[in-house]
């Protein structure tokens, strides 16, 4: 009756750590979110930088996986080589490590489980009372109390187990002993989620004697490639970059922590010759120290060859050609900017489609494109747009998302347009109406991509072909009156020639809201 009585108080323990964690994850993503996000695309130019750049961002979001999936989307949307993106990976599995000094510094050698039920408490007021952007604040400070008393529940929990089971059946002084510990390990992080929740487990087994330091180190081990797999598992059915990236933080992470099992003992015999009482007496430290100096030794083992270790994951799993579906990513929805991002380079693929039949209705190419299937594409970008969830009503990305709206409204009315057979026949035949012809050809080559207008540049095309437009009209209706013109011959002039206005009408609003949708970086 009592083991099961222990159990419960370990168990709940655990549970309170992860709820804080959760809580503390979600708080400071709502507060640094998108600041983390920037940082990562702004710095990362190099596999070294994203190494910098990923432990900061882990640190700062107290999670890995936050990281890496905004790392899939960059990569995904093309804004980071693959490459740096590894750095990325690398400088997350250092950033996991400062849970662990947190909680060595703080958790053990302070008694903070009154303050943390205030901070609990001040979490809970701001979260209900306080103003709606003060809610991060509020589950940052709430997951934070939480964490702590989840440490202190953990910590006498476990102290009643010390003396109900006896944890010496897994020696950690052989291989065989070292192997089911770091199985050990690793389960325990697949099954709770979090690697922060089992080093803090095994930091507070550690602290109430439970269990020695080479079990300790063990387990660490263990839980430093089971966080690679719990990463791994969301990749599954995503694309090239998604499923690169799940491999590459396994594969890095079980080799890092491979030979990390075997700098144990060296590690353990150049602590007590340089510290012998500080060892002794603070074993948490040398563990996390542990934990943080094998993440970093892999660090600098691999970025060096970080090149190399791209080009053998890209031969692994080589770049095929995907549709757009794809791209637009559902597990981007929860980053509205990654997923505005995505929607942006499937929009480019558009533009050309529809500025490469234009190019053939003004009789300046040959071949004729398509456009069947573009449709039903706007149609799907719309209902992924839909399923953006922004907080507010304003700031960056919401002005983005409208933008993005505005522009599939505009390239459908483009659609409509490029189906108008008679215009297609009358502007491909003839060499009626040459000005305004010419003036639009440098917008459908800017919408392409080809030849790319300031934007000035582009709203004075738009003008320039609004003015034809109605020099035109005013001529046309004089030559009917008149009798020059055959009333049929004349609406078909004005028809042609509204045609080519609202064309270029629709190219510069596509063009000012592209610019509102590109990403600007700070």
């Amino acid at each position: 009756m009592e083991l099961i009585r222990v159990l419960v108080e370990v168990l709940g323990g655990l549970g309170l750590f992860l709820l804080g964690m959760t809580l503390m994850t979600e708080g400071l993503k709502a507060m640094a979110g998108d600041a983390i996000r920037r940082v990562l695309m702004r710095f990362t130019r190099s596999p070294v930088s994203g190494v910098l750049a990923g432990l900061v961002g882990t640190a700062v979001l107290q999670s890995s996986s936050a990281t890496i999936v905004a790392t899939v989307g960059f990569v995904g949307a093309g804004l980071i080589g693959f490459s740096q993106a590894l750095g990325i990976i690398f400088g997350s599995a250092l950033g996991t490590t400062v849970t662990g000094w947190i909680v060595a510094l703080i958790g053990f050698k302070l008694k903070l489980s009154l303050l943390a039920a205030l901070f609990v408490f001040a979490g809970a007021m701001l979260k209900l009372f306080g103003r709606r952007s003060l809610g991060g604040l509020g589950y940052a400070l709430a997951g934070f109390g939480l964490i702590f008393i989840g440490i202190d529940t953990l910590q006498g929990g476990l102290e009643g187990l010390r003396e109900q089971m006896d944890f010496s059946q897994f020696p950690a002084d052989d291989l065989w002993g070292k192997f089911q510990l770091v199985v050990i390990g690793v389960l325990f992080t697949v099954v709770t989620q979090s690697s922060s929740a089992g080093v803090v487990a095994a930091l507070t087994a550690l602290h109430t004697d439970t269990i020695v330091f080479e079990q300790a180190a063990s387990l660490v081990v263990g839980m430093n490639i089971g966080t690679s797999f719990t990463a791994a598992a969301a990749t599954i059915g995503g694309n090239v970059s998604v499923r690169r990236t799940g491999f590459s933080h396994v594969l890095y992470n079980t080799c890092v922590s491979s030979l990390a099992l075997f700098l144990i003992v060296p590690y353990i015999a150049a602590w007590r010759f340089v510290a012998p009482e500080t060892f002794v007496v603070h074993e948490e430290f040398a563990l996390v120290g542990f934990h943080s100096a094998f993440n970093l030794l892999g660090v600098l083992l691999v970025v060096p060859f970080a090149g190399q270790f791209a080009h053998m994951v890209e031969r692994l799993f080589p770049d095929k050609p995907f549709g757009y579906q794809q791209i637009l990513d559902r597990g981007l929805l929860k980053y509205p900017e990654l997923a505005l991002t995505a929607v942006q380079k499937v929009m480019i693929s558009q533009f050309e489609r529809v500025a490469e039949q234009l190019e053939y209705i003004l009789g300046e190419s040959g071949r004729s494109v398509p456009l069947v299937d573009l449709a039903r594409e706007l149609s799907d970008v719309q209902e992924y747009l839909d399923a953006i969830h922004l907080e507010g009503t304003s700031g960056s990305q919401w002005e983005r998302l409208l933008a993005a709206i505005q522009i599939v409204e505009h390239l459908q009315r483009l659609l409509e347009r490029c189906d108008n057979k008679s215009v297609a026949v009358t502007l491909r035949n003839g060499d009626d109406l040459a000005e305004a012809k010419a003036a639009l050809s440098p917008l459908v080559l800017s919408l392409w991509g080809k030849r790319s207008l300031p934007a000035d540049q582009v709203q004075e095309r738009v003008a320039q072909i609004t003015q034809i437009e109605q020099t035109t009209r005013r001529q046309t209706m004089n030559d009917i009156a008149q009798g020059r013109l055959e009333l049929k011959q004349g609406v078909a002039r004005m028809e042609v020639v509204r045609w080519l206005q609202r064309v270029a009408v629709h190219i510069g609003r596509i063009d000012v809201h592209t610019r509102e949708l590109n990403y600007q970086q700070p």
